[in-house]
């Protein structure tokens, strides 16, 4: 659902759409009270097809039904006659009352097109939806995009985005929580310790002293950041060297490898261990063995095998 009163610019509504470029603002019409239908002008019935201008319940409703005018203050003043009803005296004193008329001076009136957008009644799937017309996102004059945006707001305070092209409802950006990353710059050796060291605080001294070798020897080559896993990825550390197009792998397990991926941080962290482990992502499996440490360091050098 995208909320709120109204917008300024289309910025929240492009997030939100992502790549989709041709869309419609929609309501479900069992989110839609029968009042609120009567007022915008819809029947009672509701039938697929029904369509029609909103009635004016708010400032943007009445826009779009009736226009607006614009006094042009930046013009020069103009004689205008106004018709208006009021008395006069004839010359024996009596009261006559009717319609009259006076000329003034009054700066130019521009008026401004209503726009006339409506509102209609569309079936998506197997339900019903009131839906605004067509939009597309890739406009370079937003002033009408906005001005559907704010109609829809004005009368429903809420509304899905859907994408024309895929017919479909556009849903909520799944966020994966299976890493927290150290902002770039935050992860020199003596910060990372102070993590690692937490995770690291139910294993055995003597396996707390190979981990904290492994991490320290990855640390120092100044990564840009450090991802720690979380839930399922409990235990698992990423080492980050962007501008060398190296992510490293690491674990907390003394008897899995450290693996080495040429691929981007964000493809990788959308997978789960065994998609990692069994990809087709180009990467390198380093075994803990005399050879590790000088391995690793080929591997942050980009001699990614």
């Amino acid at each position: 659902m995208f909320k709120g009163k109204s917008i300024r610019s289309l910025t929240k509504i492009m997030r939100v759409a992502g790549d989709a470029t041709k869309v419609r603002l929609t309501v479900d019409l069992k989110n839609i009270s029968k009042e609120v239908l009567v007022q915008l002008g819809f029947n009672e019935k509701i039938n697929i097809g029904d369509y029609l201008i909103p009635a004016v319940i708010g400032k943007y409703t009445r826009f779009n039904a009736n226009g607006d005018i614009k006094i042009r203050k930046d013009l020069p003043m103009e004689p205008e006659s106004v018709m208006y009803y009021g008395s006069s005296r004839d010359w024996h004193g009596g009261i006559h009352y009717g319609i009259r008329t006076r000329t003034m001076d009054k700066y130019p009136r521009e008026n401004i097109p209503a726009p006339s957008e409506t509102f209609e009644i569309v079936s998506i799937g197997e339900k019903l939806f009131l839906s605004s017309s067509e939009l597309n996102l890739l406009d370079v004059d937003e002033t009408r995009n906005i001005h559907i945006t704010n109609l829809m707001l004005e009368c429903f305070s809420q509304f899905d985005i859907y994408n024309v092209d895929k017919k479909e409802i556009i849903g909520p950006r799944i966020k994966r929580l299976q890493w927290d990353i150290l902002p770039t710059g935050e992860c020199p050796w003596n910060k990372a310790k102070t993590i690692i060291i937490d995770r690291i605080k139910h294993l055995e001294d003597k396996d707390k002293k190979v981990i904290e070798h492994r991490m320290e020897t990855i640390s120092r080559q100044e990564p840009d950041f450090l991802a720690t896993g979380r839930a399922g990825f409990s235990g698992y550390f990423v080492y980050g060297f962007k501008d060398r197009g190296v992510y490293i792998l690491e674990s907390m397990e003394l008897d899995n490898a450290t693996y080495v991926f040429n691929s981007e941080w964000e493809a990788i962290s959308q997978l789960t261990k065994s998609q990692i482990i069994n990809s087709d992502l180009p990467h390198q499996r380093i075994i803990h063995n005399k050879s590790w440490r000088l391995s690793i360091n080929r591997a942050i050098s980009g001699n990614l095998l």
